[in-house]
């Protein structure tokens, strides 16, 4: 394990690779978090950050009949995939 006193001297310019780049999002030290969990694998992000039925619940909360569009900009969605999940959230309750 890496002494945490070298984590702290330690800038992005002196990490390898996608380290480097994760460092300066997240910083040093959570880039060393997400190295120390995930070293030697490789990850895939979703483009898709919340998952379906968070998405399902907020659309449908704040759904009032007339804001398809604004709640497709909100979340990232097309305005008939909007509509779709509507339906769906519909079906479901009856």
């Amino acid at each position: 394990m890496i002494c945490l006193e070298i984590i702290a001297e330690v800038t992005s310019e002196d990490l390898a690779g996608v380290y480097k780049e994760v460092a300066e999002t997240v910083g040093v030290e959570n880039a060393y978090k997400i190295y120390s969990h995930f070293k030697g694998l490789q990850l895939m992000f979703p483009l898709k950050f919340y998952s379906k039925e968070y998405i399902m619940q907020q659309i449908c909360s704040e759904y009032n009949g007339k804001n398809v569009h604004a709640l497709a900009r909100k979340y990232g969605y097309s305005e008939s995939r909007v509509r779709q999940i509507l339906r769906e959230a519909k079906d479901e309750i009856v």
